[in-house]
């Protein structure tokens, strides 16, 4: 979550506008209180700092020397920040849309910056130059399953603890320490395909990534923390399939409410080994699991297709079957920023209207990267899903329409075949 900080009060005004019709108005907007200089505005500024939330600063080119005066105090207090001299007089000058394209911008920053230093370290400033764009997520080819998978399925060669830039439309691009070694294509529908490679491997160590990155991951752990704390008077239930993001939402949800319940929908045909992560991992975290067994009946609906989800359908409905038995639930989602446009534009609460009545879905981890939420699990002394360290981005069921041949190919490895329908 972000604490949207502009000198003056008109300003703020323009910023909480957009808080309120983007994001639901849940992040923070503040105002320095107007003042010109650095010691009528300090207080101000350093109060919002104090709060958890991750700062970002606003302002436009006639503080262009407030801002100077302003960027030692931020660097100072340790921990992520972002600030940006608009090409406006005032914040209050620049259009609503335009405005709103540089927060979400800005945001992208966050989880996208990376900064090299003998091992991948996220900085919104982005030193190292990865491509920004608000619906690219960044991730890690932890394992050397994932390196014997890149190798022998398309050959291509990967150091230890690769960075992963993945774009639109399925697009990756593979770092080993500080160089670009391939590119590939794995758009659903269409045969995985090698864009261009380059043989130049470096290794990453992963206690150096964890290090590098632990403060700042730790600052947005409270961040999310924060946030979560608004539900406390709810009963705290987190939908969990195993895959990195419920992973990371069920942690965080823990360190906040103390008890939780979990609900492992179990999809007839789950991925491997989710049953066995998702049981071991329930009872070392020590939050209630409850697991609901849902059949796939494909010889009556046929296979689920894009257009012919009801899959998805069937998940929803044990889910809510569970949730309906709780007096005051709220859904602690995994969902995030970087998955899809579609998610990114849903405010961080949405209200659900049920069966039994409206619901309230909450994302924690909406503006973490899979780099963050995969390294947060990891500093907690937890593992990932086995099948992460095999090559796999995202976890479903191994009949799911949004395969892309490359995980096909991944559980054709693993003895898994797709049934008959």
């Amino acid at each position: 979550m972000f604490t949207l900080i502009a000198r003056a009060r008109k300003d703020a005004k323009a910023l909480n506008y957009i808080n309120e019709r983007n994001y639901g108005g849940f992040l923070k907007v503040e105002s320095l209180g107007g003042g010109r200089k650095k010691e009528e505005v300090l207080e101000n500024l350093e109060r919002a700092i104090r709060e958890p939330y991750i700062p970002v600063l606003l302002l436009g080119e006639k503080e262009k020397e407030l801002m100077e005066e302003l960027l030692p105090v931020l660097r100072d207090s340790a921990k992520p920040f972002y600030a940006r001299l608009l090409r406006t007089k005032r914040v209050r000058n620049m259009r609503v849309d335009e405005l709103y394209s540089h927060i979400e911008e800005i945001k992208a920053r966050f989880r996208l910056g990376i900064e090299w230093n003998d091992a991948y370290a996220l900085n919104p400033e982005n030193p190292f130059g990865i491509e920004l764009n608000p619906d690219y997520d960044i991730y890690l080819a932890i394992g050397d399953g994932f390196r014997r998978s890149m190798r022998s399925i398309l050959g291509v060669e990967l150091g230890e603890n690769s960075l992963v830039l993945r774009k639109t439309m399925n697009q990756e691009v593979y770092f080993s320490g500080p160089n670009k070694v391939a590119e590939v294509s794995k758009k659903l529908g269409f045969p995985t395909e090698v864009l261009w490679r380059c043989p130049c491997v470096e290794d990453v160590s992963l206690d150096s990534l964890i290090e590098l990155n632990r403060d700042y991951i730790e600052a947005f752990a409270n961040a999310s923390r924060a946030f979560l704390e608004t539900f406390q008077d709810y009963d705290i239930i987190v939908p969990w399939s195993g895959g990195k993001d419920s992973t990371a939402t069920l942690i965080l949800a823990k360190e906040t409410f103390g008890k939780v319940t979990a609900v492992y929908v179990r999809m007839e045909y789950e991925m491997p080994e989710t049953d066995e992560y998702v049981e071991g991992l329930a009872k070392r975290l020590g939050v209630d699991l409850i697991r609901v067994d849902v059949p796939m009946p494909i010889e009556k609906y046929g296979m689920p297709t894009h257009k012919n989800r009801w899959c998805t359908k069937k998940k929803v409905e044990a889910l809510y079957s569970v949730v309906s038995e709780f007096e005051r639930p709220v859904l602690l989602v995994g969902d995030r920023d970087g998955e899809s446009a579609r998610r990114r534009l849903k405010p961080p609460v949405v209200e659900r209207k049920t069966g039994f009545g409206k619901i309230l879905e909450v994302m924690p981890v909406k503006f973490w990267s899979g780099f963050m939420t995969q390294l947060f699990i990891l500093m907690r002394g937890f593992e990932l899903h086995p099948l992460y360290y095999e090559g796999f981005y995202r976890l479903g069921c191994t009949i799911c329409p949004s395969l892309a041949e490359w995980e096909v190919e991944l559980l054709k490895k693993r003895g898994v075949k797709a049934p008959p329908g």
